[in-house]
């Protein structure tokens, strides 16, 4: 089946999501605005092993590769991958190209291919970040032409108005030099600077000492594809997750091929058991299209008519469960409340950028954070009394 309704990509650099409740909250602010493919840097959870990790969030799917350990043996880095319901259907493969850089490609019409990279910052080593770009511009190399192209990135690069039809910055740093060239040997564009915005919705990072504003992070595509980028800015609609980086969102028009989904009926074996009439219902239903065996038949043939009447006859008699729908924390009235304590905290913030103002928000964000965490536990404790009182029953 294809999408053909356009979708939107993005890249977010989280800080941080290793505590559950910020991850539950990211994939909260990832539906709620339709982001069907987020790139995430510096989520900061180590892995035991080089694997790909696959985790279930809400509706979503995170993937990740694994952070990495500084000198101070601080969890630092890792991107990672968000995917809605309809990305991770059209998912084909994901693989880990190094530790800064993860790929992978989708089913859609052309093939979508989504590196999510976070380069060093401005002021590492001349070597650290050249070699990040010339991996960069390797894995870019290794996918045809025709292939629907997306990195997602913090690149940690200032691009100047020589550089970019419309940038927020006066010049280009060095970070954004490397990125330049990358841009001129792959034909690329970035496309958050190609949409004539207003400074305010420009800038990428905000500094949380200083205040001050940059533009670090870009979604790149393929010029050849120009056309199919319908907006590309940032948003400061993922505030709540805690980070000092607006989500930078891309909306394209492409084709993602979803698999036709297999509807799965799910039958109450519990009531029937518990109800004679349904089992005598059941057994006449089956009597009456099985019949008598054909002694001149065929075992196998005979066999597979006994499971076409147990079916029917399942179909007739056995009641259908209603689906159970999964209560996503990030719904609770309690977080709801929360949250919207949040936004009101970052918006008087916004007008009034004051010491006092800045303590409020931070405790909104930890009160948001705490309160997921005392649901779960709240979810825990009913899972352990509904065991105890089925162990209860049988006794």
């Amino acid at each position: 089946m294809r999408c053909r309704r356009p979708f939107v990509m993005g890249t977010f650099n989280a800080c941080t999501v290793r505590e559950e409740a910020r991850l539950v909250e990211l994939a909260h602010c990832a539906e709620e605005r339709g982001v069907e493919i987020l790139g995430v840097q510096e989520h900061r959870r180590v892995h035991t092993d080089d694997q790909i990790v696959y985790h279930k969030v809400e509706r979503c799917t995170f993937i990740t590769s694994s952070a990495w350990r500084n000198e101070a043996q601080a969890a630092t880095g890792g991107v990672g991958l968000l995917l809605g319901s309809r990305a991770r259907k059209a998912l084909r493969w994901v693989y880990q190209h190094t530790e800064r850089i993860l790929i992978a490609e989708f089913s859609s019409n052309p093939l979508t291919t989504v590196i999510v990279v976070y380069s060093p910052t401005n002021v590492a080593p001349t070597e650290e970040a050249e070699k990040f770009f010339e991996d960069l511009a390797t894995a870019v190399r290794g996918f045809p032409a025709h292939n629907f192209l997306a990195i997602l990135g913090d690149f940690n690069a200032r691009l100047g108005p020589e550089d970019t039809p419309f940038p927020y910055h006066d010049s280009t740093n060095r970070n954004g030099a490397y990125l330049t060239a990358l841009l001129m040997e792959h034909e690329l564009l970035a496309a958050n600077t190609l949409f004539q915005k207003r400074q305010g919705k420009r800038w990428t990072f905000q500094d949380r000492a200083t205040r001050m504003v940059r533009q670090l992070d870009y979604i790149l595509v393929r010029r050849k594809w120009r056309n199919s980028i319908l907006n590309a800015e940032p948003y400061s609609s993922f505030s709540s997750v805690g980070s000092d980086h607006p989500v930078v969102s891309m909306r394209v028009r492409l084709s993602l091929r979803v698999p036709k989904p297999s509807p799965k009926i799910r039958h109450d074996w519990k009531a029937f058991a518990n109800d004679p009439g349904l089992q005598t219902r059941y057994t006449k239903e089956v009597r009456n299209r099985f019949q008598q065996l054909d002694k001149g038949a065929e075992p196998s043939s005979e066999y597979m008519r006994f499971v076409a009447a147990n079916e029917e006859a399942t179909r007739m008699c056995v009641p259908v469960l209603d689906r159970a729908r999964t209560s996503l924390r990030s719904k609770h009235p309690e977080v709801v409340t929360a949250r919207g304590s949040v936004e009101e905290a970052r918006l008087n913030f916004e007008r009034e950028p004051t010491q006092q103002r800045c303590g409020e928000l931070r405790e909104a964000k930890q009160l948001l954070f705490s309160t997921y965490d005392n649901i779960k536990g709240e979810e825990l404790m009913e899972k352990v009394q509904r065991v105890q009182a089925a162990q209860g029953e049988k006794q």
